[in-house]
């Protein structure tokens, strides 16, 4: 199985980046056209819109996400090195299926690495442009359902559909980011009705509430080996090696040192904090501290398992943190929970007939 690029490093590069800058050149200007559209159409309306704030904040966050993906996918190495360095090695532990899925793709883009990284580049892009520039009934609308068809595609074949079936965890990404895109993607397709109705709000709460119970589930299972062992330790320590600056590295090596002395401890503390966050979402979805613990837990996992996703030049996401982080901002915004002061998440405007006092 071919595992590289077929043509030296530089000529790859050179041949990849020729494309890519006509392509950006073409992409900026029609992406500047339609700003001026979308102001424009804005001052029209007087700002007015069919949907809430909320699911403003959650489209600009998926659109811009779109769009750091595929900035991500133009990195070098991203074009030399990502059938061997990133796609291949997704095979090991997986299913049949599965598996054989995946060396379809390693074998189509083994074909011409170089144009299908091109394609792979632009899709995102274009897709996190449409989200963000596009007309809400039409243009967003084909880049929410190219987000969920490619999502699809990047999940299976590029994911392992988050690792679930090979020892996956939180800590690694798992159920994986882009199955989220996806997931949020469809919750974005829903009518202005829904969107205006307390069932967003119930979504995100149960859809928290999954997210962290299956986490658990993933954390305690006996085949993964995260009670002994060292794989909790080797995953993070691989992680710290990445080229990043030493303020993200250095926590990362203190962690993996603990991990590799304390399997069990560390292993116990996180499926019982995975356990805390999915009955609080449960019982207690509107509660502050629900809110605060389960922001700081994923933020912390976020860097001390997922290292931001896109550190070390082969990142291709942010990683799952980064999209339940987006959601909690949407949740407080839905359900009004004052975390920082109800103003932050609240219309400003006084209603109509009061004043200000």
């Amino acid at each position: 199985m071919n595992m590289g690029n077929p043509l030296p490093p530089p000529v790859a590069e050179a041949d990849f980046y020729r494309l890519f800058w006509i392509l950006a050149i073409i992409t900026l200007t029609i992406a500047v056209v339609a700003l001026f559209r979308r102001l424009r159409l804005h001052r029209e309306h007087d700002g007015v819109s069919s949907f809430p704030v909320a699911y403003e904040w959650l489209a600009r966050g998926l659109g811009a996400l779109w769009l750091l993906d595929g900035l991500l996918q133009a990195q070098p190495l991203m074009i030399t090195r990502f059938i061997g360095g990133f796609l291949a090695p997704l095979i090991q532990g997986q299913p049949a299926l599965l598996r054989s899925l995946i060396e379809i793709g390693v074998r189509l883009w083994g074909i011409n690495p170089v144009m299908w990284n091109e394609f792979a580049t632009w899709i995102q892009i274009d897709i996190g442009l449409l989200i963000l520039l596009g007309s809400v009934d039409t243009w967003r609308r084909v880049g929410l359902w190219l987000s969920v068809a490619w999502g699809l595609v990047v999940w299976i074949g590029g994911e392992a559909m988050g690792s679930l079936f090979s020892g996956g965890s939180w800590l690694s990404g798992s159920p994986g980011s882009v199955i989220l895109y996806v997931l949020l993607a469809l919750l974005l397709l829903l009518s202005p009705s829904f969107w205006q109705s307390s069932r967003p709000t119930k979504i995100f709460q149960y859809g928290l509430a999954g997210l962290w119970g299956l986490s658990a589930l993933l954390q305690a299972w006996p085949a993964s080996g995260f009670w002994q062992g060292q794989s909790m330790s080797a995953y993070v320590l691989s992680m710290a090696e990445m080229p990043q600056p030493g303020i993200f590295s250095e926590p990362l090596y203190a962690w993996a040192n603990s991990l590799a002395a304390h399997p069990a401890l560390w292993n116990a503390v996180l499926v019982i904090t995975f356990s805390i966050l999915a009955i609080l979402w449960l019982i207690r979805p509107k509660s502050v501290v629900t809110w605060w613990l389960t922001t700081v837990v994923t933020f912390a996992t976020w860097w001390l398992g997922q290292d931001f996703g896109v550190l070390g030049g082969m990142g291709t996401d942010p990683n799952s943190g980064v999209l339940v982080l987006l959601s909690l901002a949407v949740y407080a915004r839905l359900a009004t929970v004052p975390i920082f002061g109800r103003s932050l998440f609240m219309d400003s405007t006084p209603a109509k007939g009061r004043t200000m006092s």
